[in-house]
């Protein structure tokens, strides 16, 4: 998952705006910039944080310095855990050739002391977008960890392809966007997944415009923007 095979699969799946985030880090993302730059993506860089409730919420920014700083902030809020004490653990900072720069000691797998309520507003507060990952999944997840929803300032939320948004059992539509994203951890993953968006820009403010007009469709159509369900 180097910047560059990340830009390439991206490309070759057709998509032309990414995201790219590491786990409570944000270092890989300078790198994630030029190498989807250099392939005409446009692209959002970010953090996934876990949070003290133990669920991951996407932080997005289209300034990848502000992303590393983010994601200092995020790392700094983690137990102190070298990586030397797990096994088969790589952790590479890495340009975007892939050639690795650097190792990050502390092991980001781990969650944060950040509250989910606290963390919504520094993202916000950093000019971010706040997206709750995965939110339907059994773990890792608002509902898995919290059980519902809560009345937070999320700009969208992200579903599997298993939710079914007609049916909504969570009661998102007309709260937030539901997107889509291939959430991939592996080269061969990106673009099983997608989102479709009236995107003039990839800047913040235009994907937060689109978000609000994607929730809108979405209460006539609750699959607007969305590709078709699969694996069911």
């Amino acid at each position: 998952m180097s910047p560059r095979e990340i830009a390439y699969h991206a490309a070759v799946a057709g998509l032309q705006m990414i995201a790219v985030v590491d786990h409570n880090a944000g270092l890989n993302a300078p790198a994630s910039a030029r190498a989807a730059a250099a392939r005409g993506l446009a692209v959002l860089t970010g953090v996934e944080v876990t949070t003290v409730e133990e669920l991951h919420v996407l932080a997005l920014f289209d300034d990848p310095l502000a992303t590393v700083e983010f994601g200092r902030q995020a790392t700094a809020r983690l137990a102190s855990v070298p990586v030397s004490r797990l096994t088969e653990v790589d952790q590479p900072v890495v340009n975007e050739e892939g050639e690795i720069e650097t190792l990050v000691p502390v092991w980001l797998g781990a969650a944060t002391d950040w509250p989910l309520t606290e963390l919504c507003e520094a993202i916000c507060a950093a000019g971010g977008l706040c997206v709750p990952s995965h939110v339907d999944r059994p773990a890792m997840s608002v509902l898995s960890q919290l059980g519902r929803m809560p009345e937070l300032p999320f700009d969208a939320v992200e579903v599997s392809d298993r939710y079914d948004c007609a049916r909504d059992p969570a009661g998102l539509r007309g709260r937030w966007a539901m997107i889509r994203t291939s959430d991939a951890h592996h080269p061969e993953e990106i673009g099983r997944g997608w989102t479709e968006l009236p995107l003039a820009t990839g800047r913040v403010e235009d994907c937060r415009a689109a978000f609000a007009e994607l929730r809108a469709r979405q209460l006539a159509d609750p699959t607007a923007g969305l590709p078709p369900r699969v694996g069911l």
